[in-house]
């Protein structure tokens, strides 16, 4: 059997400054509805069934299954789809591929200008075959609106097109994930599309150094020393009915992106709050964070995840691509090729760090196709119990990661 593989890579360095009793009013929340319901779907399929630390990249994963959607034709010229309404209920509601394509060519013209502010690594590959011959619209279409362009590899050569791939992503995530794909993974692939992002930011004020070191409360009433970082500013924060969760705001300096957390009340837990969030739930949290007084504590903390995500797409309604009936015939044409791939793996490496100055994060995630044949005074945030967390853009509200912490210690 041959394979299409598509590898989505993403990693996240970040570091943050913040000092103590300072004013963060430099920057806000973004505040129009986020078009995050993809995001959401998918981080509650995985995060619900781990009882582990977990992060992964949202957004890597939709710009890579957007480009299957985009293999998968114009309707009025090769007919109903199923592969194609699948992925234009998940991915493009309103129906207008056009509108999507000017999303996503906006925030990559935004996001990736060079900045002293920050560092954004963000690139998408097509690796093909050498037999097999990119269609020139699906090309132009997937470098102008997406940024990702086609490299010729020989699959036949499955160790030499491992260590190809794996140099680049290494490259592109600053050395932080060096092993995306293997040999033998490869071994019956034709295409293997990747995506990597690579981002690394200081908060806009420093913790100060030397943080308390005190109990984290995990599940089953245990308990494990971690290391804190404290301190008081002024911060946007909710305390959130809704969500059942306290939701605090540390901006990363030049104004432009911010890490979330979300940190469940104590008769609430991680899973009754992901389980609450739906996108009119989330935008009216952060549409209430305001300004306020905060004594913030939060564990450091360092992990690296990594999960295949086939179920989890299947479950939230992409199903035909990994199917005999997936319909790509937009993206190649090649010997035994021309509508006979279909999704074979979805996989992603993730992982992040988290400290006084910053935090670090990373991950990758790799989709396979094969032949079908073959309030009042001073709030306290005291995240000392499992919370989630996840970084935005404020500036368009795109969601880089999403994550969640059972123990800091791990």
């Amino acid at each position: 059997m041959k394979a299409l593989f598509v590898t989505i890579c993403c990693v996240l360095a970040s570091g943050c400054l913040a000092q103590s009793d300072v004013s963060v009013n430099e920057d806000q929340p973004f505040r129009n509805p986020r078009d995050v319901d993809f995001d959401w779907k998918l981080t509650k399929q995985i995060f619900n069934k781990l009882k582990t630390n977990a992060i992964i990249s949202p957004f890597s994963v939709k710009i890579l299954l957007t480009l299957l959607y985009e293999a998968s034709g114009d309707a009025a010229v090769i007919g109903p789809s199923n592969t194609k309404s699948e992925l234009a209920a998940v991915l493009d509601k309103d129906k207008d591929i056009n509108n999507t394509r000017l999303m996503y060519r906006k925030f990559l013209d935004s996001a990736l200008q060079q900045t002293e502010d920050y560092d954004l690594q963000l690139a998408t590959k097509i690796f093909v075959d050498e037999f097999i011959e990119v269609i020139q619209k699906y090309q132009q279409i997937s470098d102008h609106f997406y940024n990702a362009t086609v490299d010729k590899v020989s699959f036949k050569n499955s160790k030499a097109a491992a260590d190809y791939i794996n140099k680049w992503v290494s490259d592109t995530t600053r050395g932080r994930i060096k092993e995306l794909v293997n040999a033998d993974g490869l071994k019956d692939a034709v295409v293997t599309m990747v995506n990597a992002i690579y981002f690394k930011g200081l908060w806009t004020y420093p913790f100060p150094e030397g943080g308390p070191r005190q109990a984290f409360n995990i599940a089953g009433r245990k308990t494990v020393d971690a290391d804190y970082m404290e301190q008081n500013g002024l911060f946007y924060y909710d305390d959130s009915a809704s969500l059942k969760a306290q939701l605090l705001r540390l901006p990363y300096k030049g104004g432009r992106f911010s890490m979330y957390f979300m940190l469940p009340h104590q008769d609430s837990s991680v899973e009754d709050v992901l389980n609450r969030i739906t996108p009119i739930t989330l935008h009216q949290a952060l549409w209430y964070m305001d300004e306020t007084e905060v004594n913030v504590t939060i564990p450091k903390f360092k992990f690296d995840f990594s999960e295949e995500l086939n179920q989890p797409l299947k479950d939230i309604g992409i199903r035909e691509i990994f199917s005999q009936n997936a319909s790509l015939p937009l993206l190649a044409r090649g010997k035994g090729t021309m509508n006979m791939l279909r999704v074979s793996r979805v996989f992603q490496k993730a992982g992040i760090a988290i400290n006084e100055r910053g935090s670090e994060a990373y991950a990758a995630t790799e989709i396979q196709l094969v032949n079908k044949f073959g309030g009042d005074g001073t709030q306290i945030f005291n995240a000392n119990r499992p919370f989630l967390f996840f970084i935005e853009d404020d500036t368009q509200g795109t969601l880089l990661f999403a994550g969640k912490v059972e123990d800091p210690t791990k």
